[in-house]
Parts: structure tokens; sequence; C-alpha cells
């Protein structure tokens, strides 16, 4: 479950499971931690060398007002296609 890396390299024996495997970590953190929200976000979502940190100050931010957000009730087709994207 981890990737160990020195200065240089990775130093599993079996290297990484995906050539973009670090990218893949980052944004599973930002789906993992805007989760944290407690609804389903839909929106863009654009990070420079992102982390737990910076999403969480991001989710302080967004909820600190709320004219930063808005909140709706996806109805019809829509929303079956949106049900199946966060299953």
């Amino acid at each position: 479950n981890a990737v160990v890396l020195d200065e240089k390299k990775v130093l599993n024996p079996e290297g990484l499971r995906f050539p973009d495997e670090f990218v893949r970590h980052k944004i599973l953190d930002a789906i993992g931690d805007m989760a944290l929200i407690g609804m389903n976000f839909v929106g863009n979502y654009e990070a420079m060398a992102g982390s737990h940190d910076l999403n969480h100050k991001l989710t302080l931010e967004l909820l600190k007002d709320a004219q930063n957000y808005e909140v709706i009730e996806l109805v019809g087709e829509k929303t079956l296609e949106l049900e199946k994207a966060y299953a």
C-alpha cells in the first residue's frame, strides 16, 4: 500500500503500479477530501501541488460563506448520470 522513495528513485522492488500513480493518488486524495463536505460536489477543481492541508483550507473557505456555493437538487435523466458517477 505504500510507495517508498529516496531522493532519486522508487525503492519498491515491483516499482509503480501505473506510470501516473502519483497523479492518481493526488486525484483520489482531492475527491476524498471534498467528499467530507457531506454532499456531492459538482464543479471544477484545479490545484497546483495539492495536499490534504490545501484541500481542507479550500473546504473551510468554501463553506465559510453561503454565497460561495449553491445547493441544488438534481432531477430527471441528469440525476441518474450523476448517481452512476458518484456510486
